[in-house]
């Protein structure tokens, strides 16, 4: 009986093959399983898009010559006409000149809306009529401001020297010697854009 046997060797790397091959196969079923489940009925296999991560609403404070006054929810992108439309437009005694309707929304902003009869921001204890960075803003600039003296502009050149550029208007809150109400009076005057 002379028989040919033959013996094969396992080898670490043969086993190594297998197992990938095998792992490989299993990972194949379960993607075409996975699709086959999710086909809509004529065939077609569905793939549903990721949504986009919620957007946070902007919140800001509308006064002034409005049809109504108080907090409104915008969105990202909307503009001040929007927030005005939001409040119920602009009354008949609004004076339409000093409205910014094009200015991008942040979120916290103060938009006021003068009345005709109101004082121009000028004739206000020398307030400027253009709204003063908060970032380039030299002394004389922020002493013009209604509250600020040389004191409170001095604070704030120092707090911008010391920590860096403002990245919002409330960062004043921040400046010793300016609280909520300095705050609100100075928001019409004040941006950082």
């Amino acid at each position: 009986m002379g028989g040919c046997v033959r013996i094969f060797r396992v080898t670490p790397a043969a086993l190594w093959i297998a197992a990938f091959a095998l792992v490989l196969a299993l990972v194949i079923t379960g993607v075409v399983l996975l699709a086959v489940r999710s086909a809509s009925p004529d065939g077609e296999v569905a793939f549903i898009a990721p949504t986009a991560s919620p957007v946070k609403p902007l919140v800001v404070y509308v006064t002034g010559a409005v049809g109504r006054e108080g907090l409104f929810s915008m969105r990202d992108g909307d503009r001040v006409a929007d927030a005005i439309a939001s409040a119920g437009g602009l009354t008949a005694d609004a004076d339409r000149s000093r409205v910014d309707g094009a200015r991008l929304l942040r979120d916290g902003d103060h938009i006021h809306v003068s009345r005709v009869s109101e004082p121009s921001p000028t004739s206000t204890a020398g307030a400027p009529a253009a709204r003063v960075n908060l970032n380039t803003a030299t002394q004389q600039e922020l002493e013009a401001l209604p509250g600020i003296g040389p004191v409170l502009a001095k604070a704030i050149l120092d707090h911008r020297a010391r920590l860096g550029r403002f990245t919002s208007v409330e960062q004043l809150l921040d400046v010793s010697g300016i609280g909520p109400t300095t705050l609100a009076r100075l928001r019409p005057f004040v941006d950082v854009p």
